[in-house]
C-alpha cells in the first residue's frame, strides 16, 4: 500500500466505558427473586478454515531473509519512527518485526503484499505473538487502496480489515489493553467521511495476549466478516462488506504521548537489545474451491 495514504491509527482505540448499575430491593416472602439467568455458553471453536476451503497463499517465513516477491518492506518515516526492511528479520522459520531506537530514533517495520498479492474473500490468518510497549502498537490487516473511492460505496472501494491490532496500554496508563485485541473495519477513506465499526475484547475465557502465541484470522465473504482467535469466533458484522482486492499488512507503528501511550525514557533500545517484536510464525489465505 501507499504508507502514506494510512490514517492515523488511534480511532479503533477510542473506548466508550459503561457504568453498570446494580439495584438491590427486598422481595416479600410470597414474592421471591427470580433466579438469575443462566451464563450464556462461550463461543465454541470452529473448523477452519471451512470445509472445502484450499491455500491459495501463504507465507511460512522458512528461509533466511523476507521474501520479496511477496511483501514490501516500507522506506520513510511514519508518525514518530522510520520505517525499514532492517527491522524486519526472518529466521528460525519466524518473521520478527522489532521496534528498536538508535541515535534518539525510533526504527520499526511496516509490511504490505500491494504490487504482489491481493485477495477478494476467503479466510485470511495468522498466527502471531505480540511484545508491545508503551508508545508503539502492531497490527495484523487488510488494505484496499481504493478505500474511499467512491465514497459510500465500500463494497466497489473496499474496506480496510483489521483482523487484530495490539497495544499495552492507552495514553491515560490502563494496562489491561495487553490482554485485550481490537477488531476493526474503516471504510469511505481515511479523512472526514470515514466510517468505523470496532470492537475491544478479551479472548475466551480472559487468555493473555501479550507474550503468548495466538491464531487471528477473519472469514470474509460477500455477506458478511466472522473475526476468529484460536478458531472462536469473537465477532461477526455484516456492515461494509468489502468486494474489492485488498492486500496483506503486517506492521508495526510509534506515536509518542498519545492513545498508545509514551514511549519509554530512552526509547525501545538498540536493534539487539530490543525485546520489543511483533513474531509471526505463518500467514495463509484459503479460498473457497472450485
Amino acid at each position: 500500500m501507499a504508507a502514506t495514504a494510512r490514517r492515523r491509527r488511534g480511532a479503533w482505540w477510542a473506548i466508550a466505558a459503561g457504568a453498570v448499575t446494580l439495584a438491590c430491593g427486598l422481595s416479600s416472602p410470597e414474592t421471591p427473586a427470580p433466579a438469575p439467568a443462566p451464563a450464556a455458553p462461550p463461543p465454541q471453536p470452529a473448523t477452519l478454515p471451512p470445509a472445502g476451503y484450499v491455500l491459495a497463499w501463504a507465507d511460512e517465513f522458512d528461509g533466511t531473509t523476507l521474501d520479496t516477491g511477496k511483501w514490501t518492506a516500507e522506506s520513510g518515516t511514519r508518525r514518530d519512527a522510520v520505517m525499514t526492511p532492517a527491522a524486519a528479520q526472518v529466521k528460525d522459520g519466524l518473521l520478527t518485526v522489532t521496534t528498536f531506537t538508535e541515535a534518539g530514533t525510533h526504527y520499526t517495520a511496516f509490511l504490505t503484499t500491494q504490487d504482489r498479492y491481493l485477495t477478494t474473500f476467503g479466510y485470511i490468518e495468522a498466527r502471531i505473538m505480540f511484545q508491545d510497549s508503551p508508545g508503539e502498537w502492531c497490527a495484523f490487516w487488510l488494505f484496499s487502496p481504493t478505500n474511499g473511492n467512491p465514497l459510500g460505496n465500500p463494497a466497489v472501494a473496499g474496506t480496510e480489515i483489521d483482523m487484530v491490532e495490539h497495544r499495552v496500554t492507552d495514553q491515560g496508563g490502563w494496562t489491561a489493553l495487553k490482554d485485550m485485541v481490537a477488531l476493526n473495519l474503516n471504510w469511505d477513506g481515511y479523512g472526514a467521511d470515514m466510517k468505523n465499526r470496532q470492537r475491544v475484547l478479551p479472548l475466551p475465557g480472559n487468555a493473555p495476549v501479550q507474550g503468548v502465541w495466538h491464531t487471528y484470522g477473519v472469514l470474509w465473504t460477500a455477506t458478511s466478516y466472522t473475526f476468529y482467535v484460536d478458531a472462536n469466533p469473537l465477532w461477526t458484522s455484516t456492515d461494509a462488506v468489502s468486494h474489492a482486492a485488498e492486500s496483506i499488512q503486517l506492521t508495526c507503528e510509534v506515536t509518542d504521548q498519545s492513545w498508545a501511550g509514551n514511549v519509554p525514557p530512552g526509547g525501545y533500545g538498540s536493534r539487539a537489545a530490543s525485546s520489543t517484536h511483533m513474531l509471526v510464525d505463518w500467514v495463509r489465505v484459503w479460498k473457497p474451491g472450485s
